[in-house]
Formats: C-alpha cells, structure tokens, sequence
C-alpha cells in the first residue's frame, strides 16, 4: 500500500475558497471520503482538494467514484494529473460534474498561469450517482475514460500538456463555489464544507505494476506545507 498527501490549494478571492475553509480526507480501507470548498478548477488559479502522490513516466490511474454530492453543475470530482501544487499550474482532469457539461468532461490548462479549456458533451449521463474514472498518460499525451461498470469504457478523448516529471497524480473535489457566493442564490453556502466525494479503490499501474494508495494521517504540516507550495 502506497502513500497519498491531502491538502488544500487555492485562495480565499471572497468566493468561500480553502483558505480558511479547508475541507477533509477520511479513509476506511480502500475507500476515501472527500469534502470541499474550493471555487473552481477553472481560468488561470485552482480551488479545491487534492489527495495525490509523486509519480513519474506513463501510468494509468483508475478509480471507483461510489457517490458525489454536488453543490450546483460545475462541481467536481475527478483524477487530475498535475504539474505541482502551485494554484495556476499545469494539469488535466478526467471529471465527474453536478451536470455541467452533460456530466462528464475532460479540462486542461496547457502550461503555468494560463486559461483553462474543456471538451464539452463527450460523455452524457448522471456520473455523479457512481462511475469509474480513469486516466492514463504515455508520454505527454493524456486520454481519459469513464465507465458506469468499470469494465466497458466510454471515450473521453485524448489531450496533450506537457509535464514535467515528476508530476502529482489524484483525486481531487471541488464545490465550485465562485457561482454560489451571493445570498439571494440558490447555491448559496451557510455551512459547509459543502460537497462530499466518496472513492474507492484508487489505484496506478506503471510497467505490469498495479499499487493501491492509501491516505497519510493530516496535520498542521501537510496542510501548511501545502500552502506555502501555493503561495500563500
């Protein structure tokens, strides 16, 4: 069993962002309960929970997403492979939506600090009930799958951003809070954190080799550590 990190990146940017909101990682077994603020995963900068190892090379990561509970359409619950923790830096993600772009969809931000796209409409369906995810990198191409059995795969389509290795590697949450900051909204937070992702069975192969994590217990230094990396 291999080790995981759990922190919170992003900023406050008066949109119920993790600054001094941060959400939580819980692990029983195999499965991982994840709850988050965050605003987006979106345009330049990141708000959200990542729960994520060092890796390097081609892989392929899959996981078992059991429940999500979405705050609105353009929450998130995905596995993201990332550049580093800085809030503006590279990544992709093969993600599940509250319904936002029919339910499914793959982001990527190319390189540091630069606007982030979207397929849209690649995979309709309620994904957020229960899927599996899966992402897998040969060199700096990405592809990501989504499938409701874990055994027939839907296509996600292929991108590339260019990383350097290492990269990070995980699950992430996020509530999407920038659409939900206002009162008078139907989204609007009184409690929180207010979206919950239930995972299990995350794992990445690598050369035949197929490693189950597990998360590391949380303390003042991973989440510290974890802000100073994002520029807090």
């Amino acid at each position: 069993v291999y080790a995981l990190e759990s922190i919170d990146i992003g900023l406050n940017l008066d949109k119920c962002d993790v600054e001094d909101k941060p959400g939580s990682t819980e692990q029983n077994g195999t499965t991982f309960t994840i709850k988050a603020w965050g605003w987006d995963i979106w345009e330049d900068t990141d708000g959200f929970r990542f729960v994520y190892t060092e890796t390097s090379g081609d892989f392929e990561a899959e996981v078992h997403l059991i429940s999500f509970e979405p705050l609105n359409e353009w929450s998130k619950a995905s596995i993201m492979a990332r550049q580093s923790v800085d809030i503006g830096a590279a990544n992709i993600m093969a993600a599940v939506t509250g319904g936002g772009a029919s339910g499914a969809q793959i982001t990527w931000r190319p390189s540091k600090g630069e606007p982030t796209s979207e397929f849209f409409d690649i995979a309709p369906g309620e994904w957020f009930k229960g899927c599996w995810l899966k992402l897998v990198r040969t060199g700096n191409e990405f592809h990501g799958y989504i499938s409701k059995t874990g055994e027939k795969w839907e296509d996600m389509l292929l991108q590339e951003v260019e990383m350097n290795d290492p990269i990070l590697v995980g699950l992430v949450v996020t509530a999407c809070t920038a659409i939900a900051n206002e009162p008078g909204n139907p989204w609007f937070i009184e409690a929180g954190p207010p979206v919950t992702a239930v995972f299990d069975q995350f794992t990445i192969t690598q050369n035949g080799e197929r490693k189950i994590f597990a998360v590391k217990p949380e303390g003042n230094l991973s989440v510290t550590w974890g802000k100073v990396k994002s520029g807090f």
